[in-house]
């Protein structure tokens, strides 16, 4: 019988050990644990007709995902400016995708998140949507699949609405003052004073994207996230740092310099990331726009600036005060 009740795992399991043409076909996979008989054999009808189907050449047998990430890994990351990243979270997904069908990725999405409650929804989501990315990629470009499965995979919600900041008094006499490494400082500098983001835009950098005229110095990033040239100032505090330009060492490196840092100068709420946003905390303090704040943060939609929104109030009223008034003091 190609349905019977497994005593160890408490579940039904299915098997599939027969000649098909004259080739032996064997399968087998445990059940979901709350199915009940009806549904077990309801399931071995499918499924033995589909291999029957597909063994026999009357169906295309379903690709593997890890097709689609090779096709991914070999064809596209080499052209994204992030693409060491993007592989390196991908091959943490091998284990969960190795063998696995591309009809299976709702389930393999709702797995992940069900099996790493410790990791942040948002290294989750960013995680899967290289996934999502790869298997579109090979269906749009490489016809891999009768479809786009990914419309089964449900992504974490995500709160990215931080409101962390540091100003300059606390980057420099507390997390630069207990670092005790130039060339993590370098970055930590970079950070504040250009709103880069760290790992994909810093620790790229190049001599070449430095350019100076007329003694100011820029970082030109030809290639940023919206796909857009950029051109960014560099602030007087920050023009030693890029002296280390190109970077030497990987982001886990720094990460352990910063937390060793933050943890010195009592800032352990702080993220790295963190510095980009404390940009546009100052900037506005000092009289930016929202609209201004954007530009420089190269955003490449009005949303990603609201997330300072909070911010501005206060500065609009700092403005408008500076009116003086024509009223005389009313008599007490």
């Amino acid at each position: 019988m190609p349905i019977r009740f497994d005593k160890k795992n408490k579940r039904w399991r299915f098997e599939f050990n027969r000649i098909v043409g004259n080739e032996r076909v064997r399968r087998s996979c445990l059940l979901p644990a709350s199915w009940s008989q009806d549904q077990a054999h309801a399931y071995d009808r499918q499924e033995s007709g589909r291999i029957y189907a597909v063994a026999s050449g009357l169906e295309k047998p379903k690709p593997e995902i890890i097709e689609a990430v090779n096709l991914y890994l070999d064809h596209r990351i080499p052209r994204l400016k992030n693409g060491k990243k993007a592989a390196q979270d991908l091959f943490l997904l091998y284990p969960l995708i190795n063998g696995k069908k591309l009809d299976e990725l709702g389930k393999i999405a709702r797995q992940y998140q069900k099996d790493n409650p410790a990791l942040a929804p948002a290294t989750i989501r960013n995680r899967l949507s290289y996934l999502k990315a790869a298997v579109r990629y090979a269906y749009k470009h490489h016809d891999l699949g009768d479809r786009d499965y990914t419309d089964k995979m449900i992504m974490p919600t995500v709160k990215n609405k931080r409101q962390v900041y540091i100003n300059q008094d606390e980057l420099h006499n507390k997390l630069l003052a207990n670092c005790d490494d130039p060339e993590a400082a370098a970055i930590f500098k970079l950070a504040f004073y250009t709103g880069l983001r760290w790992r994909s835009e810093i620790l790229t950098l190049t001599p070449e994207q430095v350019i100076t005229t007329h003694e100011q110095a820029w970082i030109s990033l030809p290639d940023s996230k919206n796909g857009t040239p950029h051109m960014i100032p560099v602030h007087p505090d920050a023009m030693d740092a890029l002296a280390f330009i190109p970077f030497k060492w990987a982001e886990t490196y720094y990460y352990k310099r910063f937390w060793k840092a933050r943890k010195a100068a009592g800032l352990n709420h702080l993220r790295l990331h963190d510095e980009r946003h404390s940009l546009a905390s100052a900037l506005l303090s000092y009289g930016a726009t929202l609209g201004e704040v954007g530009g420089v943060l190269n955003h490449d939609s009005v949303q990603s600036t609201e997330r300072y929104s909070h911010l501005y109030p206060e500065r609009i009223k700092e403005l408008i005060l500076r009116l003086p008034s024509t009223k005389k003091s009313a008599p007490v």
